[in-house]
């Protein structure tokens, strides 16, 4: 099982996995960003003939996929589990991050990723990182907003000095905030992009990366010129304190991009979740969907169904439907039921007759939709709002790209995406399911589709 883990992503032009097998890597943080960062390090086989190494004093006392995690062999274990491969290589250190003492622990590393919100610890490690000639990434969250700042190329002529990072490079407006699980599943998708494009020789792109729910555009910076007024309007929005237990969500696709999303759905414990889908979890799935660590052979609409109740507290019901979704099975079969009383619809399937039969379906029954796709470096989700948008195969032309391709199951397709892309698009996704469902709270979705590229400044495109 072990020897096909990382096929896929092998597959994939230019991929070394060796590079990564053998990097060093510190994670900083015992926090909803340190978690999410880690099982996509963890999936890819990061640091599995090197390290990772986790920094933190303390642990948050969450619930990791279907893992509760109240001290560091709780965490160890399960990504452990997510990958077998890993476990002689991971370790937790306990450690106080706004000491100088922090730098004694990140000797020898080839990257640092601070995922906790105390500009303290991320000066420290920052001034370590650019003096040792060390790859820095750095990022915080917080409910409806997080941002990721990083030093790639300092191991070049072209190194920053330490007095070009300025205060805002440290983030201090996360100070008094707390992590937030749906920002951290975005932004712990973002840090990892950064090692997926190192194993394929691609390029980072340049600049920051803001992502801004309660902005019109998602990328603008939030005004923190009055901070009592910032904090009041962010962190009041929590996801998990909002009831979203009278809604009904009907999701196509339980792969790699409906993996994080379910994560999201349990975690603000949606009502009800319908997942559709008829393949059986595959050994070359593992790499990718880490939900199913324990699930090779089970179908995934059965597997993720039990995972979802179990994530969200026995609170959503989470209703497997294994069944291959197409328009005709909806509009003339058994399929219908689901459907006429959803409240959204989710297609997160890797083919673009499945995404254009779930087009014209939101049309003709007037529901909400969220389409996603992925490919290794790259990707897009695009909504359909009743009244307000057109047909998404208007916008995005579905059906012309699905009379060009065949319709493909997961384990036929030859190139397929990445952990990395998918974390980040299955996060903006869940972020974007906050505004369909309760726009009295977060106001209104995105009407322009979003689209992801790794290797471009911002990485983010509105």
């Amino acid at each position: 099982m072990l020897a096909l883990r990382y096929d896929r992503q092998a597959r994939i032009d230019g991929w070394d996995q060796e590079k990564i097998a053998t990097l060093r890597v510190g994670v900083i943080g015992g926090d909803c960003g340190a978690y999410y960062t880690l099982l996509p390090l963890v999936a890819m086989g990061v640091g599995e003939r090197g390290e990772i190494r986790i920094l933190s004093n303390n642990l948050n006392r969450i619930k990791l996929l279907d893992a509760r995690i109240y001290i560091p062999d709780d965490l160890i274990s399960i990504l452990s589990k997510v990958n077998p491969l890993i476990s002689k290589s991971i370790r937790f250190l306990r450690v106080d991050l706004i000491r100088r003492e922090l730098t004694v622990f990140l000797r020898n590393l080839d990257v640092i990723i601070d995922t906790t919100n105390n500009p303290t610890s991320k000066a420290i490690a920052a001034e370590y990182a650019v003096k040792n000639n060390i790859r820095y990434i750095s990022f915080s969250t917080m409910p409806c907003y997080g941002r990721l700042e990083f030093v790639w190329d300092n191991i070049n002529e072209n190194k920053p000095r330490l007095k070009d990072l300025d205060y805002p490079f440290f983030l201090p407006e996360f100070r008094s905030a707390q992590q937030e699980e749906l920002m951290s599943i975005l932004f712990g998708g973002f840090a990892a992009s950064f090692i997926s494009n190192y194993a394929a020789g691609k390029k980072q792109g340049q600049g920051r990366i803001i992502y801004n729910l309660l902005s019109s555009d998602r990328l603008s910076l939030p005004n923190i010129s009055d901070y009592t007024k910032f904090i009041i309007k962010y962190i009041y929005k929590i996801p998990s304190s909002i009831d979203f237990s009278n809604f009904r969500v009907v999701m196509i696709g339980a792969g790699a991009l409906g993996n994080p999303v379910a994560i999201a759905l349990a975690k603000i414990r949606i009502g009800e979740l319908i997942i559709i889908d008829y393949d059986r979890v595959e050994e070359t799935n593992l790499n990718r969907q880490y939900c199913y660590y324990d699930s090779v052979n089970e179908y995934k609409a059965k597997a993720l169904a039990e995972k979802v109740k179990i994530m969200s507290g026995m609170e959503t019901k989470a209703v497997p439907v294994i069944e291959e979704f197409n328009l005709d099975k909806v509009l003339n079969g058994k399929l219908r039921k689901y459907f006429e009383k959803a409240d959204l619809i989710l297609a997160l399937v890797d083919n673009f007759d499945a995404r254009a039969d779930a087009a014209d379906l939101a049309e003709i029954l007037k529901k909400p939709l969220i389409i996603g796709g992925t490919s290794p470096f790259s990707g897009h989700m695009a909504i359909y709002i009743p009244g307000k948008t057109p047909n998404l195969n208007d916008l995005m032309k579905y059906r012309e790209h699905a009379e060009k391709t065949d319709r493909l199951r997961c384990i036929e397709v030859r190139e397929p995406s990445v952990v990395t892309s998918n974390q980040v698009i299955g996060g903006l996704i869940a972020l974007e399911i906050l505004k369909v469902l309760r726009p009295d709270i977060y106001g209104e979705p995105s009407l322009r589709p979003i689209h992801f590229y790794s290797y471009m400044g911002g990485r983010l495109e509105v």
